[in-house]
């Protein structure tokens, strides 16, 4: 898997669990010492999702309840029907003013 895929699984973890020590990281997803620095490199200076206490937990900084990151690219948002967020009795008034 890609950095940023198991990236993502951290931050799912983090975010559900809240605190992480180091080691449980270490233990879930079979990091070697260099592949931790980058992952927390990247939670707390890149993304700004965790904050470092006392040098073996991580801890989410991050909005609770938002969705993880999508891993796929964003798509467009279909247009609305005008009835769909038009009241009803202004749709009723447009439609009675009109010259048939």
């Amino acid at each position: 898997m890609d950095f940023y895929t198991i990236l993502d699984q951290v931050i799912d973890v983090l975010r559900q669990r809240q605190r992480v020590t180091y080691r449980a990281l270490k233990r879930q997803f079979n990091f070697d010492d260099d592949y931790l620095e980058d992952v927390k490199a990247e939670l707390i200076q890149g993304q700004r999702l965790a904050m470092d206490e006392e040098g073996a937990v991580l801890v989410w900084t991050g909005e609770t309840g938002t969705p993880a990151p999508a891993a796929a690219a964003p798509t467009a948002t279909p247009a609305q029907a005008p009835l769909a967020y038009t009241p009803a009795h202004l749709a009723e008034k447009i439609v009675t003013a009109r010259p048939r």
